[in-house]
């Protein structure tokens, strides 16, 4: 019996080498998966790391950009304009921006005008030297008794014209050319003095078809209210979306005017300083020349003297607003509005009168 029992013990217990081996195995599993948890671990931390990395550079790179398109903006740089789109893709020259930090040109001649204010009534101004002086003599404007119109007696050629816009309502085109009105300036459209929003006449298109199918020579006028020159560039950019495919012979006028707000607001141009106009005239001006148009500023005579620098601007034509018998802005103007309540067949109400001594077409009798 107890040889038996020895002889089981021997078969089932396990042998110190085997006990060893066993527990060396365990040992080496127990390094191996220590090691592997620690590859892991390392891949990961390696991993996270580049991912950081990677996003710091990135951020770095964003606040660069950002970094230089708000100095851009700062610095009123107009983007370059490199091409244009319409049916097809159209080259166009690089577009130069108007430098901001140029100084005020003109200088002062001894001669002087006077101009009238509602809170000062006269006051005299020093004429500006250098700058182009109106060639017509203001004894040789007449206007007729009967209908106002206005003609010039010094042996000049000229043309009459009409501006109108949605206020004018519905205009019967023919019966105006058979007045004997040759062309017509008509809003294509403004920017809110208040909201910025820019926005198409209501009765631009009817308005501009209307007028060449009656065989009258056509030219536009925008309200401005641009703040700086980046938005002058977007007036400018609609202006020349709403005259693609119509005939315009005549000037793209920019009109900046003062604005009395009925309810009290604060038009957003009203403390728009000289050299900023300017600029903003001058950007919309050469954007409009790439497109082939003739830019032109509308302005009453305290706008041209006080709100623009002419030595800058003296190489673009005025429509000069002043409604009185005789122009008197002692400086250079190709088109004058002379009346705001005209009666004109085929428009009712009130109308603008206007008179040019340049037929932009290059047809003046």
């Amino acid at each position: 019996m107890s040889e038996k029992l020895e002889f089981t013990s021997q078969e089932t217990a396990p042998s110190a080498a085997q006990v060893y081996d066993e527990l060396t195995s365990l040992s080496r599993r127990t390094e191996e998966a220590k090691q592997k948890r620690q590859r892991n671990a390392n891949r990961f931390y390696s991993t996270t790391v580049i991912m950081l990395g990677c996003a710091v550079i990135f951020l770095s790179v964003a606040l660069i950009i950002t970094a230089i398109g708000w100095s851009r903006a700062q610095g009123t740089v107009v983007p370059q304009i490199v091409e244009v789109e319409k049916e097809t893709v159209v080259e166009v020259p690089a577009y130069t921006a108007v430098d901001p930090s140029v100084e005020y040109q003109a200088r002062f001649a001894e001669e002087g005008f006077t101009l009238n204010d509602s809170s000062y009534g006269p006051i005299r101004m020093p004429l500006l030297e250098g700058v182009k002086m109106s060639p017509y003599a203001q004894e040789m404007f007449i206007a007729d008794e009967l209908s106002g119109y206005m003609t010039y007696a010094g042996g000049e050629n000229y043309i009459a014209g009409v501006d109108v816009s949605v206020y004018q309502g519905e205009i019967d085109w023919e019966a105006v050319k058979d007045a004997g009105f040759e062309y017509a300036m008509i809003r294509c459209g403004n920017r809110g003095y208040v909201t910025g929003l820019i926005v198409e006449d209501a009765n631009f298109k009817a308005n501009i078809k209307g007028a060449l199918d009656a065989g009258l020579k056509v030219g536009v006028y925008f309200f401005s209210q641009a703040l700086t020159e980046n938005e002058a560039l977007d007036e400018a950019e609609f202006v020349i979306d709403l005259l693609d495919g119509y005939e315009v012979e005549f000037p793209v006028a920019f009109d900046w005017e003062v604005v009395n707000d009925p309810d009290g607001d604060t038009p957003r141009t009203a403390y728009i300083d000289p050299e900023q106009l300017t600029n903003n005239f001058l950007v919309f001006a050469q954007r409009l020349e790439m497109e082939g148009y003739t830019p032109v500023i509308y302005a009453n005579k305290k706008t041209t003297v006080w709100k623009y620098d002419l030595a800058r601007i003296q190489d673009y034509d005025i429509w000069y607003a002043e409604y009185n018998d005789t122009p008197s802005l002692p400086y250079k103007w190709e088109m004058w509005q002379y009346s705001s309540k005209g009666n004109v067949p085929g428009i009712n109400g009130s109308v603008d009168l206007n008179i040019s001594f340049k037929d932009y077409s290059g047809d003046l009798r």
